[in-house]
């Protein structure tokens, strides 16, 4: 091997396996730096139970509070017409951390540039944002979490219920149990890969950078941020979306009645 000099190297194009960048967010003061991998990941993978950020009490007790539960979880699945995989796919993912002036950790999330795939889960407590549309009667508007049916004002911790309207929760009217959207579709209105799909944990509440130029505030603990292009009807929620198959053997494990089939 021989050096190059800058005129070699000026000549030269190639595409970085890894690249590292950082900003300063003006208001806190915060360093976020992140290190992307220049790879395309392509997965079917599965989870009989997730749990993250869960509280216990003084005896070790779990269900005081949960940011996540979800049972069955799956990315991708199997297509039972081609008996095929339809992986969930990522491209450029990356890790990334942030700081405050005094070089603590603040938080920590993993994602990727563009994504695209089927996300599938039994979910019964869920801390983030899932952007899903309700169509009413032709009108389209974003879909908003809530705690508990009753509720009414949204929230992005420790949801259980997603609901139609911005103001109110009533259940199997306008709002519905998280456990009833077994599939989510993570994808751009046009089907094509999105950005923005990311997991994080912080101390503090912080404000993520999105692809578009925006921010996504998340809170204190665990969070979850699901882009889809999902449009549902109110009527339709009622039934929620089917899960999909994630597996070529029936093992006698029911997830939604379809872990094995597709609807």
């Amino acid at each position: 091997m021989k050096p190059m000099d800058d005129t070699a190297m000026e000549a030269t194009v190639g595409q970085a396996y890894i690249v590292m960048d950082s900003n300063t967010d003006v208001p806190s003061g915060n360093q976020f730096s992140r290190i992307t991998f220049g790879q395309e990941i392509k997965v079917q993978a599965n989870a009989d139970s997730l749990v993250l950020g869960d509280i216990t009490d003084a005896g070790h007790v779990r269900g005081i509070g949960t940011d996540f539960s979800a049972n069955n979880l799956s990315l991708g699945y199997i297509d039972t017409a081609t008996n095929t995989i339809v992986p969930f796919e990522f491209t450029n993912p990356y890790f990334e951390w942030v700081t405050d002036a005094s070089n603590n950790m603040v938080g920590f999330r993993v994602g990727a540039e563009q994504t695209k795939g089927r996300l599938q889960a039994d979910i019964t407590s869920f801390s983030g944002n899932i952007i899903m549309q309700f169509d009413t009667g032709g009108t389209k508007t974003l879909g908003n979490l809530y705690s508990a049916a009753g509720a009414i004002t949204p929230t992005n911790n420790r949801a259980t219920m997603l609901g139609s309207q911005p103001d109110s929760c009533v259940a199997d009217l306008n709002c519905f149990s998280l456990d009833k959207f077994q599939s989510l579709d993570v994808a751009d209105s046009d089907g094509s890969s999105t950005g923005d799909f990311f997991l994080s944990f912080q101390k503090e509440t912080t404000n993520w950078l999105l692809s578009g130029g925006g921010t996504q505030s998340a809170t204190k603990g665990f969070f979850m941020n699901i882009p889809t292009n999902n449009v549902i009807t109110v009527s339709g929620a009622s039934t929620g979306t089917a899960g999909y198959a994630v597996e070529f053997i029936d093992r006698g494990v029911v997830n939604g009645g379809t872990r094995w089939n597709n609807p």
